[in-house]
Formats: C-alpha cells, sequence, structure tokens
C-alpha cells in the first residue's frame, strides 16, 4: 500500500515538473522570438519594403487589359526564379498578343536574368492607374528601343534591364519617386511630371517623354518659359525634355487658329477636385491657349464648357456658342479617357464651323470617331511623314502590328538618348555630364535631339489635319495627315 502511495506522489511529481519544464521552454522561446526580432530590425523592414516596392522587373501584371494565361505564367515563374520558363511563356504571350509592351519589357529582363547577363537598369515610371492609355504609349517606346539595343548586343556589351515603376495613389508618388532616386542600382529613370527635385538631390537623370501644360519642374528654365541658352554654373541639371516644351505647340497651333476662326470656342476639361493632375494640366493649357490666340487677333468667347461636367450638354452649348456669340471655330482640349465627350461635341459642330482638337486627340481613339471629326486640326511634334527616311515608323509597325503615335516617338527617343548618354559613361554622374555636354547628339524617331544647358530641347510643332483615306493602315477610313507648317 505504502508503495503504491510512492509511486503515486512520484507520478505526480513527474507530471508537474513536466509541465513546468514545458513552460519554462516555451517562455524561453517567446523571450527567443522577441530578442531576435528587436535585435534585428533590418530584416523586417527590408522584408517589408520587398513587398511594397513599388517597382517591378516581371513578377506582377500591372497593365491589367493585357492578360493572358501565358503571361500570367510567365510572371508566375519570373517570381519563382524560373527564368527559362519565364521566357518561354513570355514568348508565347507574345505571340498571341504582339501589341503588348508589359509583356516585351518582361521578356526581355526574363532573357537577363535566364543568362546571367550583364546589365545596366532604367526606370520607366508609367501612369498605369491614372491613364492607361497613356502609360501603354509609353511602355511601347521604351520596349522597342530596350529590344533593339540587346538585339544589337547592349550598351558597350551589358543589355539594357527596364524596370517598370508605377504608383496606384497619388500617396505613392513620393515614394516612388524616393524609391527610384535610392536605388543605386539605377542609372537613369524615363517619366512623365514627377518631383524634379528629388532626382537633383540624389543625382538620377530624369528623361521626359512627353510635355504637358504644366510640366516645368526644371530650376534652370526662365520664368516666362523661354530656354535658358546660357550655363548655369551653380546648379546641375538631371531633368531633360525629349520634345520642345508644350508651350511650342499651343504657339504654333493658335497662329493657325487665329488665321481659320476670329471667334473661338473652346472646351475644356477641368475636374473639381483639388490634386487631380489632368485637371490642373487642362486649366492651365486652357489659359495658355487664350492668351496665345488673342496675341494672334482672334477672340475666346465666354460662353463655358466643361467635358468633364457630368451635366453638360453639347447640343445646347454650340447652339449657344454660335448664335449667341457668333462662334466661328471650336477648339476640344479632352483628357484622353474623355475623347468621347469631345467627340459629342464635334458631333455638333459638324459641317457648321471649322474643328480644332489639342495634341491629346492624337489617338487611334479618335481616328475610330473620324466621320465626326473630318477636317479637324492639332498640333504634333512627330508624324511618321515627317521624315519618311527615318527607320522608327515602319519597325515600329512590324514589331506593334499598329500604328504608333507621338508619345511613343518620345518615349523611344527619351530611352535612346539615355542609351546614347550611356555609351559614354555608364555611371549615374556620367550619363548627365554627357546628356549635358553641348556637342552631345543622338539620332531618334523626332529627328537629331541634342539638349540645351537647362536639359530642354529646341524644335517646331507640326499640324496634322483628320482626312478620310483608301485603305489606310488605321483600319478606320480616316487618318491624320500631315499639313503645311505655316
Amino acid at each position: 500500500m505504502t508503495n503504491k502511495k510512492e509511486n503515486l506522489r512520484l507520478l505526480i511529481s513527474l507530471g508537474i515538473a513536466g509541465v513546468m519544464v514545458g513552460a519554462i521552454l516555451w517562455l524561453i522561446s517567446k523571450v527567443s522570438s522577441t530578442i531576435v526580432t528587436t535585435s534585428n530590425p533590418t530584416q523586417t523592414s527590408s522584408s517589408f519594403t520587398n513587398k511594397s516596392s513599388l517597382m517591378n522587373l516581371g513578377t506582377r501584371i500591372l497593365v491589367k487589359v493585357q492578360t493572358s494565361p501565358e503571361k500570367t505564367d510567365g510572371v508566375k515563374a519570373f517570381a519563382e526564379k524560373d527564368f527559362s520558363t519565364a521566357v518561354k511563356k513570355f514568348t508565347d504571350s507574345l505571340k498571341n498578343n504582339r501589341n503588348d509592351p508589359e509583356t516585351l519589357i518582361y521578356l526581355n529582363n526574363a532573357k537577363i536574368e535566364r543568362d546571367n547577363s550583364s546589365a545596366i537598369k532604367v526606370a520607366i515610371v508609367a501612369p498605369i492607374s491614372f491613364d492607361p492609355s497613356l502609360a501603354e504609349e509609353i511602355l511601347r517606346g521604351v520596349a522597342q528601343a530596350q529590344n533593339e539595343v540587346n538585339t544589337q548586343g547592349g550598351i558597350n556589351g551589358k543589355k539594357l534591364q527596364i524596370v517598370i515603376a508605377s504608383a496606384d495613389n497619388r500617396e505613392d508618388s513620393t515614394r516612388l519617386d524616393n524609391e527610384l532616386a535610392q536605388d543605386k542600382s539605377l542609372v537613369a529613370a524615363v517619366g512623365v511630371r514627377r518631383k524634379a527635385e528629388i532626382y537633383k538631390e540624389k543625382g538620377l537623370v530624369l528623361v521626359l517623354p512627353v510635355e504637358l501644360p504644366n510640366q516645368a519642374e526644371n530650376p534652370e528654365k526662365l520664368n516666362n518659359n523661354t530656354i535658358n541658352s546660357q550655363p548655369n554654373s551653380s546648379t546641375t541639371n538631371y531633368l531633360f525634355h525629349v520634345n520642345p516644351l508644350y508651350d511650342n505647340l499651343v504657339d504654333t497651333h493658335s497662329r493657325y487658329i487665329a488665321r481659320q476662326a476670329r471667334n473661338v470656342a473652346i472646351c475644356g476639361d477641368v475636374r473639381s477636385s483639388r490634386d487631380n493632375s489632368t485637371s490642373s494640366s487642362n486649366q492651365i493649357l486652357v489659359e495658355q491657349y487664350t492668351q496665345a490666340i488673342k496675341k494672334y487677333g482672334s477672340n475666346v468667347i465666354s460662353t463655358p464648357c466643361n467635358l468633364a461636367d457630368k451635366n453638360f450638354d453639347p447640343r445646347a452649348f454650340v447652339d449657344k456658342a454660335i448664335e449667341t456669340e457668333n462662334a466661328s471655330g471650336f477648339l476640344l482640349m479632352p483628357s484622353i479617357r474623355n475623347i468621347y465627350f469631345a467627340t459629342k461635341v464635334a458631333q455638333e459642330v459638324k459641317g457648321r464651323k471649322p474643328l480644332f482638337a489639342s495634341e491629346t486627340m492624337y489617338s487611334a481613339t479618335t481616328l475610330q470617331n473620324g466621320k465626326d471629326l473630318e477636317g479637324m486640326v492639332l498640333p504634333v511634334y512627330w508624324h511618321r511623314d515627317a521624315n519618311k527616311d527615318n527607320p522608327f515608323a515602319k519597325n515600329a509597325f512590324q514589331l506593334w502590328n499598329a500604328q504608333v503615335n507621338q508619345r511613343t516617338a518620345g518615349a523611344y527617343d527619351a530611352l535612346q538618348a539615355i542609351i546614347a548618354g550611356l555609351k559614354e559613361d555608364s555611371t549615374r554622374e556620367g550619363l548627365q555630364r554627357a546628356l549635358s555636354n553641348p556637342t552631345f547628339s543622338t539620332s531618334g524617331a523626332t529627328g537629331m535631339i541634342q539638349f540645351s544647358s537647362s536639359g530642354e530641347r529646341q524644335g517646331e510643332a507640326m499640324l496634322v489635319k483628320i482626312e478620310r483615306c483608301e485603305s489606310c493602315s488605321s483600319g478606320t477610313g480616316y487618318d491624320f495627315a500631315l499639313l503645311n507648317k505655316k
């Protein structure tokens, strides 16, 4: 009996001891975990940064409208570092859809990783979340330039790898600029209207592929928007404009409009949101055109026209403008997303008065409504017929199986300028010096590219007119025909 009691006490003691040991081990593991986490904050921060990175080589589909099973598989393989499979899947995706610049960029990036090639990395800041159409147009120019230089052997033997950078919201835009500037693996960026001071502070060259009315961050620019032809020794410029400033378009176009119409009705595209960059650009553009048209002797009527107003009535506006204020011409300035509403105005004007439009309507979407827009005149920086000896337009059509516009040409030239500069020096500082050199020049889709000391490019705008065509490549029965500059 005594032995049974002793055995029972022993079992109880062992059980209690086991529970205590287990509790101690659990506490030790928790403390140890806490110590590891707090003693290595860099690892945690790095993991968070990687997850939230706004830059992408090929692990995410950003252009949602260009999605296919093969592309999805390619992105998955790229993320798993199975680059041979990624190359195959991206190649298959392009066979089914040639007109997808994101996939072509990912394909070239995957080939570099698969072959373990030496590479130079450049970023493209694409406004995918804010303006998908513009983003794709810019990506096509960058993808074409990357594909050509890598097919030719790269830049001094190093292949060109493209990082696509895109913010999902406006709050992330500044974070994106900082992320780009602080990534020392990047030697340059192509992008639309960023915070210039960040690039200057971190010494990262940014080449702008398109011009916007309020795209005036360059500190070397004079207040009156003219080009500063004198070298500025006190500052170093890191922003370069591959197209002449937007003022050039406005001036050339306004001079033509004033010759065709005495009283001009302007339709803007202004939203009420204070932080909407498209709205602010459009409002500034309306003001620029108003001043320029008046400078050349014509008037701008006061009847309001806002294409972004949900209550806007195109018929009532056109009738009032003509009958009350004797409008003799109509100038349409839609955002790319509102070309449809500009077309509604054009339908009411059709055959009654001359039509004009800002360069945003230099788009394939516009030609789809050619029957309502025939005769409309727009200003452009580039047209495929301006220099028929230039192979860019032909090569672009063969690559994308579609015509491209000046935004694609500008993006192509932005990267061509960077490529030419990197051939002289592949460091950030060396690239800045190369592009700033008065003797620097390179050939692009828009002709010979040279920059002033303030990073701007001089040049003239051209005018195009929507005309009916027989068997034209647009497939719409209408095309943009190049007019004389005067």
